[in-house]
């Protein structure tokens, strides 16, 4: 009976402990630009759970981009994790394509490393979005994520997407190879295209991170144990073997 209650509570605890994993208390919204400039140091990189984002930058090609001083990065509202448990960040930035022709294009990157258990899978989330009616012209908005892996290359793409009869603002990649990974290097390349009676443009970008166990894997299989340990310890006292 000791070994078997050990054996739950063993569980128990190891469940617990790694879906207890918060994200970083002090993270508070911190512009692009004091992180692109503190590069290389603790001051360039924040924390969500057990994934460390850094050596973050910005590159603005053509049109009205915002600059990195008009963009924050956030943990995920309002604790840090996606729909489905899983840590992440949040860009946060006023971007609409007002460029007369050409439209809008910018860059955004960063990497991302786990200081938990690797990461299988990546998800990314936005509110691109096409504001009128086009006179003329087709607006499109297209944000295309490039997921690269120190010492192997590409191992994933993943894009969201705005047209004025579709939309695709919540994709998810895993990767070839496999994996799973420790560290990743993430490119986004945004490219908005208005025309004239519609502007196309976005305010938040979320990207989260699985990984073996997910979080919410580890609840229930903590609850799960929880249960079990409960239901053997009636039995015990009912006499029931």
């Amino acid at each position: 009976m000791l070994a078997r209650s050990l054996s739950f509570f063993a569980v128990l605890t190891f469940a617990l402990g790694v879906a207890g994993t918060t994200a970083q208390a002090d993270f508070q919204p911190i512009t692009l630009s004091t992180l692109i400039d503190n590069f290389g140091t603790p001051a360039g990189s924040v924390q969500v759970g057990d994934k460390v984002f850094s050596n973050f930058g910005w590159v603005g090609n053509t049109g009205t981009f915002p600059l990195p001083t008009a963009i924050t990065v956030s943990m995920i509202p309002p604790s840090g994790t996606d729909a489905f448990g899983n840590f992440g960040i949040r860009f946060g930035v006023n971007a609409n394509d007002t460029a007369p022709a050409g439209g809008t294009d910018f860059t955004l990157s960063y990497t991302v490393t786990s200081v938990g258990a690797q990461i299988t899978d990546v998800h990314l989330f936005s509110n691109l979005a096409i504001t009128g009616t086009p006179t003329s012209g087709t607006p499109f908005g297209n944000i295309t994520e490039q997921v690269t892996a120190p010492g192997v290359g590409v191992v994933a793409q993943i894009t969201n997407g705005v047209t004025t009869s579709s939309s695709m603002l919540q994709s998810m990649a895993t990767f070839s190879p496999a994996g799973p990974y420790t560290t990743l290097n993430i490119s986004k390349d945004i490219s908005l295209n208005s025309s004239p009676g519609a502007i196309v443009g976005f305010s938040t970008i979320d990207q989260s991170f699985s990984q073996v166990p997910e979080p919410g894997s580890v609840v229930l299989l903590g609850l799960g144990a929880l249960g079990l340990l409960g239901g053997y310890t009636v039995r015990r006292r009912s006499g029931v073997a």
